[in-house]
Parts: structure tokens; sequence; C-alpha cells
């Protein structure tokens, strides 16, 4: 069986996959052919019903009872389902995928960005990304005002007469960066908008409760009232229940005062309300979660055959269809991902911002702007380090009372924590963000420097010593 998986940029990729295949297949081939291996659990295949809605293909069920057969060669789009910042994405593959799909979503104005300088540095970006240097001799006139269809948010000032202009002096700006490293800074200002990984579902045509529209992040649930006036922000740590039943959601959750407070919301249709409720379950497991829970991986219903069936035999696979697919955390991704590249003995290389900043440096610049950040890192590096020795960037987390001030070092020394004087039960090391882990408080320079590190096949070395150094103070942190 034939099946076509469209990019974002409208590229299409011919998968051939077993008639009775299930869609973790279908999808794992599609990103093989683009060079992604091992990161493929950020994607998924989405295709339309009948209706003409656009569903999340689950991928652990067989493609054929999802999509009803359909007319041959069957058509997928490849899109980002789990939104993460850039510097998570190991592969440059992955990242080039995401900034696709980051650019089709600022065009269709899914994504809203905060002003008008913000629209000038990402259209200059992606004029970067997709044409290179500015050539004054054929300017991408026509990609600037494709672009321009970038809008920022309600409320916000009027369309600069000169936009064009400022986009033009920007991208000049950009002279020598590479495609790759422009992608990069989309995405890391793309992943600070506050509807960066938000999927939406949208209301009835006349509205129910005064609710338009829910939208399914990172962080939580974000609750859109007629005509955007108003917004509610409701984290997973509040949500008591979820259900569905036919096309209304039911949501059971805790106000800011305490009291358990019901939201009822009603879509155009029974898998509309039923993909709500898989999309908060999956996207909190992936964001929140150390790991999948069995509940979850392991839920499913059954057709009526199945039904009738499962009295006779409970273990029956007949018309069984899982509920979720999810199979990883962002954690799990991450550090899988990592370590099969380094077995694999994989280049992992991330974009070089160093030459980017050394461009934009101003050394002891007394601009009040330069002054401010150079103040605003020394504070970083402070906080970063270790209470105790003050050398080492603290990495261990005491329990019961859950505090993280130490190193391994120095914590192996407490008994007592060094901040509220509680007894220490037991350590645990923990994960500081990429960008934080090697933190020199005599070298300002190094932060940023390791903000994005670079690994190549003559650094094969450092990598084991570094992969290896995390290993063993894993170990360690349960020897404690």
């Amino acid at each position: 069986m034939w099946c076509l998986v469209s990019q974002a940029n409208s590229v299409i990729l011919e998968v051939q996959v077993d008639p009775k295949a299930i869609g973790q297949e279908c999808l794992e081939k599609a990103c093989d052919c683009l060079g992604i291996s091992k990161e493929c659990d950020y994607f998924g295949l989405k295709y339309q019903n009948a209706k003409g809605e656009e569903l999340w293909l689950n991928l652990r069920n067989p493609i054929e009872r999802q999509t009803g057969g359909g007319v041959a060669p069957l058509r997928f789009a490849l899109r980002v389902k789990f939104w993460v910042p850039p510097h998570l994405l190991l592969q440059e593959a992955t990242r080039h995928q995401f900034y696709l799909h980051s650019r089709l979503e600022l065009l269709e104005g899914r994504l809203k960005v905060a002003d008008w300088s913000s629209v000038v540095r990402l259209v200059a970006w992606i004029a970067q990304a997709d044409i290179g240097d500015y050539d004054p001799l054929s300017p991408p006139n026509a990609l600037y005002s494709q672009c321009c269809q970038i809008q920022p948010a309600e409320r916000c000032e009027s369309k600069p007469l000169d936009l064009i202009h400022r986009i033009v002096q920007q991208h000049k700006e950009m002279k020598g960066m590479k495609p790759s490293t422009a992608e990069y800074w989309l995405l890391k200002e793309v992943s600070n908008l506050d509807t960066f990984g938000q999927e939406m579902f949208h209301n009835t045509k006349f509205g129910y409760n005064g609710v338009s529209m829910i939208g399914v992040g990172p962080h939580g649930i974000t609750v859109y009232r007629n005509r955007d006036e108003e917004t509610q922000n409701i984290p997973y740590t509040a949500i008591q229940s979820a259900t569905s039943q036919r096309r209304m959601f039911h949501l059971v959750y805790l106000s800011l005062d305490g009291e358990e407070t019901s939201l009822n919301f009603k879509l155009d249709s029974s898998q509309s309300a039923s993909g709500l409720y898989r999309a908060i379950t999956e996207k909190h497991a992936f964001y929140s979660c150390e790991t999948v829970r069995s509940a979850v991986t392991a839920q499913f219903i059954r057709d009526l055959k199945g039904t009738i069936i499962s009295i006779f035999n409970e273990d029956s696979t007949l018309g069984k269809k899982y509920v979720f697919d999810i199979r990883r955390t962002c954690r799990e991704v991450y550090d899988n991902a990592r370590r099969a590249l380094y077995c694999e003995a994989a280049t992992v290389t991330l974009p070089e911002e160093k030459e980017i900043l050394e461009k934009h440096d101003c050394g002891d610049c007394e601009e009040p702007k330069c002054k401010e950040s150079r103040e605003c890192l020394a504070k970083l590096l402070d906080a970063m380090l270790c209470r105790i020795c003050m050398d080492r960037s603290f990495d261990t987390a005491l329990f019961p009372c859950g505090h993280a001030v130490a190193c391994l070092d120095c914590a192996r020394r407490c008994e007592r924590c060094p901040l509220c004087r509680a007894d220490i039960d037991h350590c645990r090391t923990i994960y500081l963000p990429i960008e934080l882990t090697h933190v020199d408080k005599h070298n300002p320079k190094l932060l940023s420097e390791s903000i994005e590190p670079s690994y190549s096949t003559s650094s094969a070395e450092e990598i084991q010593k570094r992969i290896l150094a995390s290993e063993s103070s894993m170990v360690n942190s349960n020897d404690i």
C-alpha cells in the first residue's frame, strides 16, 4: 500500500507499507527518508476524515481501520506533535522539520507574535534560511510580501509604513549566517511565544458557555473566551478529571481559590471531542511525567464485534483499538536519542552560534541594555553555583526537603540541608537544561558558548567522557 506523506513545505514523500501496517511503520519510514533516525517521537501523521476535520493518526492502530480504507494512495501530513525548544533537538534534519512547521504556523496565523519588531526579525530569518544572503540585484520581494502575512497579536500598534525597509536592513545584517543557524534562531524566537506548542480545538458555530476555543500546550490548558476578550490558564496540576462523551467534553479542575470547578465544551464531532481528551492526556504525560504510565499505554476500546468476543475471551485482540499512542516522555526522547547517536558514532552538530555572538560582541560597552545584560548574566552565574564550595555548579537535590543547592561532592558531606536545616535522608542527581550544564563563574563567555555546543567527529573522545561521567553520576546518586 502506498502512502503520500506531505511535509510542511508541501514536498511529498512516497512511502510503501503493508496493507495491515500500523501508523508507526509509516511514520518511521517517512522520518528515515528525511534523515530523522532517532527523534521521530516528536512527530505525528495527520489525515482528514469524511467531514474534512484534521485528526492525528493513532500510530499503534492499523492504518486502514482509522482511515476507512479510502482511495489509494492514502494521504497524510507530517507535522510536529510535541514541540520542544530547539536546543533539545540533536539532529539538524529534525530542526529543519520544526522550522518548516513553525514557518507554516506563522504564515497561517496560528502563531501570534508580540509586536512588529518580532515580525521583522522572523521574516528576515525566514529569508536568510530560504534564500541566503541578501542580493541587491535580485531582492526576494515576493518572499517578503508573503511573509508579511505574519501579524502580531491584537491590540498592537498599527503596521509600520517602512516595514519592508526594516526587513531588508535586518536581512542585510545577517550576511554570512548559515541557513541552519537562521532556522535555529527562528525556532528560539517562536519557542517564547504564548501559543507555542498549543493544539487548538474550536467550539461549535454558535459557541457554548462563552468558550470559543481551547488550546492544549506544554504547561496546561488555555481557555479562550468569545472574541479573544479574555483567556484562562489551567495548569495540568489543577485538573481533577477529563471525560468526553459524543460531542461534549467535560473538565473538572481546581480554581485559584481551591474550589472545584467544571467546564463543558461542545465540539463539532465526537472525534474532535475524543481528540481533545487524547491531547490533554498525551501532552501531560509527555511534558510533565518522568515516564508514560501503563494506565495510559494499555488503555483501549473495542468495536461491537470485539466487545462480544471479549465476553468469552478477555485476551482476544479482535476489535481492540488503543486510545493513546505516546511511547516516551520529553526527557526519555532526548536521552534515548543522545545515547543512540553516540552508540552509532554519529555526528551531533548544533548551529554555530559562536560566530554570531562574536559578531555582535560589544565588549565593555556602557549602553544601558548591555550593562543590564552583563549584570543579569553575573547573577545567573552566581545562582547556578554550589552554595557550599562556590566552585562547581549544583547538580544534586536533597530529600525530603527537595532543595537543590549543592554539588554531588558537597552533598555527600552534609547531614542537614544548608537552607532549612532538615535532616537529609537521600540525594538525587538533577539534570539542568543543556545551556546551564557548564557554568564557569570566572568566564562569562563560556555560558554563551555552551548554550549550543558543537560536536564533531574530532571531539568523539570528549563526547564519550561526558556521557560516561553522566552515567557514573547516576550510579553514584543511587548509592547515597
